[in-house]
């Protein structure tokens, strides 16, 4: 096997130019120039918008279907999923979660949803630690790195939840470290109906909209969170909780 020097290997005794033009015709090209392979998203933002109105409409209008979906779904990816019918009975559920797997200690994000299901005081009253990761004078960041490790538990809520993936997704920012989810050996996720899309697919529109509104900034990670963390070696031996949380719950609010 020769090469060109840049790191395309051609059979010995093969001339450059039919080695480049059998790859074209095997990948269905005409020869000419280099073709960009991923071309620039060339959707603006009123257009975006209004792509936006219409994901909206869709969810609206078959949110229940979604909620079902989103639950069934996770269930198969191993999430173990909690119905809440409202704040006070997820809370009642955060609750026995932790009671039943005996924790001490709890890291939080400081979402938007812990207003609607303030679990704090109640975990607090049975003897638990909680702490809100939050970066402030008081908490610096080595601080907040050694209350997470040392946590048994990490609750966040959700930027999304896609009902046809069964995934979570976080976006790390100020008050929500991405290790909140990663590092202790459960995680537990407060979903709200409104977080809620059909598909990957709106989970990008929402966030290339989000570039254009923020003048080309969006942030540079996501957090796809499919069921508990699964790794497995060159034997094809599964193995939970290597990399990320064992056991993850999935309390759905509504």
């Amino acid at each position: 096997m020769g090469s060109d020097g840049q790191g395309v290997g051609i059979p010995a005794g093969v001339a450059k130019e039919d080695f480049l033009a059998g790859v074209r015709t095997a990948l269905g090209r005409e020869a000419g120039p280099p073709q960009d392979a991923y071309p620039r998203l060339g959707d603006g933002q009123a257009e975006l918008e209004e792509r936006e109105r219409e994901l909206y409409h869709r969810v609206a209008a078959n949110r229940d279907g979604l909620l079902e979906g989103l639950a069934s779904t996770a269930e198969l990816r191993g999430w173990k999923v909690h119905r809440a019918r409202d704040g006070e009975e997820a809370i009642g559920r955060v609750t026995a979660i932790v009671a039943a797997g005996q924790v001490k200690r709890v890291v939080r994000s400081t979402q938007e949803v812990f207003q609607q299901a303030p679990f704090h005081q109640a975990l607090t009253d049975a003897g638990v630690q909680v702490v809100a990761v939050a970066r402030n004078e008081s908490q610096d960041r080595e601080t907040l790195r050694r209350d997470i490790i040392a946590a048994d538990v990490g609750i966040t809520g959700a930027d999304y939840a896609v009902a046809e993936t069964g995934s979570v997704v976080v976006m790390p920012r100020a008050g929500l470290s991405r290790l909140v989810s990663l590092v202790p050996p459960m995680h537990i996720a407060l979903v709200r109906p409104e977080d809620v899309v059909e598909s990957l697919d709106d989970v990008f529109l929402l966030r290339r909209l989000e570039f254009h509104r923020k003048g080309g900034d969006m942030g540079s990670y996501l957090n796809f969170i499919t069921g508990p963390s699964r790794t497995a070696d060159i034997e094809q031996t599964l193995v939970v909780g290597v990399h990320g949380p064992r056991e993850v719950h999935l309390v759905l609010l509504g």
